[in-house]
């Protein structure tokens, strides 16, 4: 039963990752190359086709992540020390990951996009950049920092 957790944890990964990568380096550039209401509704129909599947992914992610905690012996007492230290830096980096996750696509995406569909000032589009690269720093950090678990336990 272990095993399957650990292959549903790397395809949810895989997804959560890769689909992060895709859209960062090849879908939001492309987008880029509209204006006005064209890129608005590019913008929000990438987020709309993402959003299903990546949230799908990461919630995927924190439960079997949690089922594999627990094997590993983190809520039995019986893991290392250093496991211990490096499964509280990653679950509180997911927590960080998951509310900047929350804020670009539910807070600052859709409010961008208003701005640009109301030809107003785009004050949010500096916010959104920022938390989307450090969603995005966060999405390749917390891999390998579950590789170093994994290897720990």
């Amino acid at each position: 039963m272990e095993t399957a957790i650990a292959a549903l944890h790397l395809l949810a990964a895989a997804v959560w990752v890769g689909g992060t990568v895709a859209l960062v380096f090849i879908a939001v550039p492309m987008a880029r190359m509209f204006e006005g209401e064209d890129r608005a509704r590019a913008l929000r129909r990438l987020g709309s086709g993402w959003r299903p599947l990546g949230w799908s992914a990461l919630a995927l992610l924190a439960g079997s992540g949690l089922v594999l905690a627990g094997e590993a012996g983190v809520f039995s007492g019986d893991a290392s020390a250093s496991f211990y230290a490096v499964f509280g830096v990653k679950v509180a980096l997911v927590a960080l990951l998951v509310a900047g996750a929350y804020v670009h696509d539910f807070v600052l995406g859709p409010g961008l996009a208003r701005q640009i569909r109301e030809g107003r000032p785009q004050t949010l589009r500096r916010p959104l950049v920022a938390v989307g690269w450090l969603n995005f720093s966060l999405t390749l950090i917390v891999p390998v920092l579950g590789t170093v678990l994994a290897h720990l336990g």
